[in-house]
């Protein structure tokens, strides 16, 4: 087995995988509530996910360049597991790394370093597709809803419908991302984000969309829309 962090394999940096823990299903926040004259108490659940750690260890030769162990697990970015190549991680690499030397001539190292792991895991394969009419069924994978970010063109006053939930947006002029996830509007100017969320009207957060095996998303618009685009964003908890 072997992990991939930022597009590099361990075997790249001249590491061995030793050991790492497997992907935890994150704790979600909850609070029990005791109501005066109730016999039980109430538990109520909110959606917040808390972060975890994956600890990683690995080992190489003495002479190979620890430096370029230490430049590869740095920052943030994507890790990918061998065994599922299919799905991606969240995760930071900004602990300490710790490095001892093992074996009868001390000719080997062992690191150990400790990952934050945001909640979920997400699709590699996350191309854009593009809607070709209103309206337009859409199926997802996964086990969690799915916060999709939208790329909407058109001009003028424009409603966008995803699974019941509209959001309306005047004065359009060009192309728009909807990013559900961080509940932004903007617009792209000389490579810049310039929101334009105060020219819509909507719950943004709740333009999600659900994974089924049966059902499907369902998505309309209405106004002088020339293109919708969607990258879904698919993730397992």
């Amino acid at each position: 087995m072997h992990i991939t962090y930022n597009g590099v394999t361990n075997t790249e940096v001249g590491a061995e995988l030793v050991d790492i823990d497997i992907p935890s299903r994150s704790g979600q926040q909850a609070e029990t509530l005791t109501i005066p004259g109730r016999v039980s108490p109430l538990l109520r659940i909110y959606p917040q996910r808390d972060a975890y750690s994956i600890t990683v260890t690995m080992r190489m030769l003495y002479d190979a360049d620890l430096s370029a162990v230490y430049s590869w697990l740095n920052g943030s970015g994507t890790l990918i597991f061998s065994d599922t190549p299919d799905r991606y991680y969240l995760v930071s690499a900004c602990s300490a790394i710790s490095s001892k030397r093992i074996g009868a001539a001390n000719t080997i190292r062992e690191i150990k370093i400790k990952l934050t792991c945001a909640p979920f895991a997400y699709a590699v394969s996350n191309d854009q597709v593009e809607l070709p009419s209103s309206p337009a069924q859409l199926q997802t994978i996964g086990t969690m809803y799915s916060e999709p970010l939208i790329e909407l063109t058109g001009t003028g006053d424009v409603a966008l419908t995803v699974n019941g939930v509209t959001l309306d947006i005047s004065g359009m002029s060009g192309t728009i991302y909807i990013d559900v996830r961080t509940c932004q509007v903007y617009k792209i100017e000389y490579g810049s984000k310039v929101s334009i969320l105060s020219s819509t009207t909507g719950l943004i957060e709740k333009m999600v969309l659900v994974p089924s095996a049966d059902a499907v998303n369902v998505i309309s618009w209405t106004g002088d829309v020339s293109s919708l685009k969607i990258t879904k964003n698919e993730r397992w908890q």
